[in-house]
């Protein structure tokens, strides 16, 4: 009886024992989801929208090599996504740009080494839509999109940037900086 009696025992000792690290797991698990969440997606909010860029580049957007690709692999290339959401009652318009940052540009000390925007092409694709490519230099005054939202609804933008296939010749080293800016209009 005493062999049936430690044979019990030690199976719930066991059982407890694996119960703590299961839930020691799970916990560990949501915290690290959680940190690792809120660290890339960095919420910009104006009166009527909340801007939500995703990723650690939040809405900096870096080429940082000069390699002429075609524009399939260029729609394949890295993203950049946003969502837009409209927190009013009613309809709100806004615009996407794509300025340069001069700040890194700045800091990174390459204005004299950039990638001219006739080199570069953009695809700027909401969610459902089919990519188009543009480049960059064809965008009236930096404006990538104007668009609205119904009330209490959001969508989702992508963005891709890579140097187009050309003759000109450009040091491998050269490349673009610029930021991502949602606004209302």
């Amino acid at each position: 009886m005493s062999y049936k009696k430690q044979l019990q025992k030690q199976r719930l000792k066991s059982a407890i024992i694996i119960a703590f690290l299961l839930s020691f797991a799970l916990i560990s698990t949501y915290f690290i989801y959680d940190n690792l969440k809120g660290a890339s997606d960095e919420k910009i909010n104006s009166s009527h929208l909340e801007v939500t860029f995703h990723g650690k580049e939040n809405n900096k957007i870096s080429l940082l090599q000069f390699h002429p690709v075609s524009d399939s692999i260029g729609l394949s290339s890295r993203a950049y996504t946003f969502t837009v959401k409209n927190q009013t009652n009613y309809h709100v318009s806004y615009k996407i740009e794509l300025v340069d940052d001069l700040e890194k540009q700045a800091t990174c000390g390459c204005s004299d080494n950039l990638i001219p925007k006739e080199l570069l092409k953009l695809s700027v694709r909401k969610d459902h839509q089919v990519a188009d490519a543009v480049l960059l230099s064809e965008f009236e005054n930096n404006i990538l999109r104007i668009d609205s939202l119904e009330a209490n609804k959001e969508e989702n933008y992508t963005i891709r940037i890579w140097s187009v296939n050309s003759n000109f010749v450009l040091p491998s080293t050269a490349h673009y900086h610029g930021i991502i800016r949602v606004s209302e209009i």
